[in-house]
């Protein structure tokens, strides 16, 4: 199947990790040939070396961003906090994936309100602008975590919250198939606990672990996309994609860097 042929796709967060691996597979044409990607995010920086990149430039100039609304790969300033900001970037999607997010446990540990504003509002600002709007977006795939499964920490119960707005979007929005996918740690990602230990091994340690018993379960970002690829093509209202991967304890980890 081919899905996103002919569709114009938005991608929130697009300029996240998984926002630019999605991008460039997107762009491979693996879901079919879309007429539109649109990278939606708050972060001007990330969004100006990512234009660059794509347009093999080595510095901006007006007239690439004059012109930046005519090109396959669109990219737009805004945050999914701000029901107008969204709203506006919604009326020309026809599939969005919301990979917008505070992902780090710490970071939502301490500052749980601006966990609950981007997990949870944002969520809610797609499915009302959605169903205010009478906006006619196909399909929303929710990007959410295995730590929603029983969450005992508050970047898994702002996500777990997230999954039952999208799930409960089937009922307000019929028109509109929302469907989330779970997946692990991504393996060597930015702020995750491999470049940690690597650090603390180069320093000469110690190697620092909270929980010996602690396990996580280890995925790719290729396998993260494949995921929500699967979840695009074959996923019914309601459902939750969860691949299979696999888990290792951090203490088994750390021994063997």
């Amino acid at each position: 199947m081919r899905p996103l042929q002919g569709k114009r796709v938005l991608i929130t967060g697009g300029t996240g990790s998984l926002g630019k691996t999605l991008v460039k597979r997107i762009l491979r044409g693996e879901m079919g040939q879309p007429a539109k990607i649109i990278v939606f995010s708050r972060d001007e920086a990330k969004q100006y070396f990512m234009r660059l990149d794509y347009q093999n430039r080595k510095a901006a100039t007006d007239e690439i961003t004059y012109h930046n609304f005519q090109q396959l790969l669109e990219f737009r300033i805004g945050d999914i906090r701000d029901f107008g900001s969204i709203a506006s970037a919604l009326r020309d999607a026809d599939a969005v994936i919301n990979a917008a997010a505070m992902k780090q446990v710490p970071a939502c540990e301490y500052f749980p309100s601006e966990a609950v504003r981007t997990n949870i509002l944002g969520a809610e600002n797609i499915v009302r602008a959605i169903q205010e709007h009478t906006l006619p977006v196909e399909t929303v795939v929710g990007i959410s975590t295995d730590k929603a499964c029983k969450p005992v920490n508050a970047m898994g119960m702002t996500k777990a919250l997230q999954e039952r707005i999208f799930i409960h979007g089937n009922l307000r929005c019929p028109a509109t198939r929302f469907v989330c996918v779970r997946y692990g740690n991504v393996l060597a990602s930015r702020g995750s606990v491999i470049p940690l230990f690597h650090e603390q091994i180069r320093c000469g340690g110690p190697v620092t672990i909270t929980t010996a018993e602690m396990t996580r379960f280890l995925i790719s970002l290729d396998d993260a996309v494949d995921t929500v690829f699967a979840a695009l093509n074959k996923a019914r209202p309601g459902e939750i994609f969860v691949p299979r991967a696999p888990a290792a304890r951090m203490w088994d980890l750390a021994r063997v860097l």
